[in-house]
């Protein structure tokens, strides 16, 4: 398993440098959104180490197509400078009839699979690549439905899930969301997210995935039981941290991950070369 650090912030590049130089990233993953103002080759040089590509405002479900076509070309060029190992974006509504969530929405699984599976194929069309698309942290009880709604989504249109282990423990704590109905999507991933988690302020008291904590017990417990499900060839797993971001804070979450995880098959190869 290759671990990774979500680079959202320009703030952040100093760490996310000496979180490289250091060894305890294999990659680094750009919510590339945030980066359109900067030109794509300069980001190729700035930094030496394998990249992901994590799209947030594309809104591939709701915005007219030469919107979507104009996003799709300004994305290509960092494709094209970055070669990423990975592309993935969101399955959400950023509004409703005009107006905009001030949370983003999760959709209805049970009513909407045809107009996802459709913009799904025009998008990865339009990206020109495989499109690994990350799961929602569940509030309602819909939620118990996204499971069978990804695993149909994969077959029929040959996009990945970016599975998100810490919005997959909150969709559990949330409705309910039976961790065991994740396995197959699991199985057929190769791309994860985690991050911390914390309950919400006010009623009804629900869990937000907050990325501005420490991992939870019960996330670890969860990578932990399905350890042999999510490591495989090629596996990453990026580890987001938008919010109240130290240093050392982040390196003990990620030492726990390399301990789970062990090294990646990469620089295991290496250390038996170098021995």
């Amino acid at each position: 398993m290759r671990l990774g650090f979500n680079f959202t912030l320009g703030s952040t590049y100093e760490m996310v440098q000496r979180l490289i130089a250091e060894g305890h990233i294999d990659y680094c993953e750009f919510l590339i959104d945030n980066f359109f103002c900067v030109d794509p080759d300069e980001m190729a040089r700035a930094f030496d180490c394998p990249i992901g590509l994590h799209v947030m405002y594309s809104k591939f479900l709701e915005v007219d197509r030469p919107t979507l076509v104009d996003f799709a070309a300004r994305l290509r060029d960092y494709i094209d400078a970055l070669n990423p190992i990975y592309v993935s974006d969101h399955i959400l509504h950023f509004s409703h009839e005009g107006r905009a969530f001030f949370h983003l929405g999760e959709i209805d699984y049970s009513t909407e699979y045809e107009l996802v599976r459709d913009r799904v194929l025009e998008w990865q069309d339009l990206v020109g690549r495989r499109v690994h698309f990350e799961n929602y942290p569940s509030i309602m009880d819909g939620g118990l439905e996204a499971p069978a709604f990804f695993e149909r989504l994969m077959k029929e249109t040959g996009a990945g899930v970016l599975f998100d282990a810490s919005n997959a423990v909150c969709a559990n704590r949330n409705c309910g969301t039976p961790f065991e109905a994740w396995r197959k999507v699991i199985a057929a991933a190769q791309h994860f997210h985690v991050a911390g988690y914390r309950p919400s302020l006010t009623e009804p008291f629900i869990s937000l995935d907050t990325h501005a904590e420490a991992l939870a017990p019960d996330t670890l417990a969860f990578l932990e039981k399905y350890r042999s499900v999510f490591d495989k060839p090629g596996a990453t797993m990026t580890y987001e941290r938008d919010d109240r971001i130290e240093y050392d804070d982040v390196v003990a979450d990620l030492k726990l991950l390399r301990n789970l995880f062990g090294e990646p098959q990469e620089r295991r190869h290496d250390l038996v070369v170098s021995a």
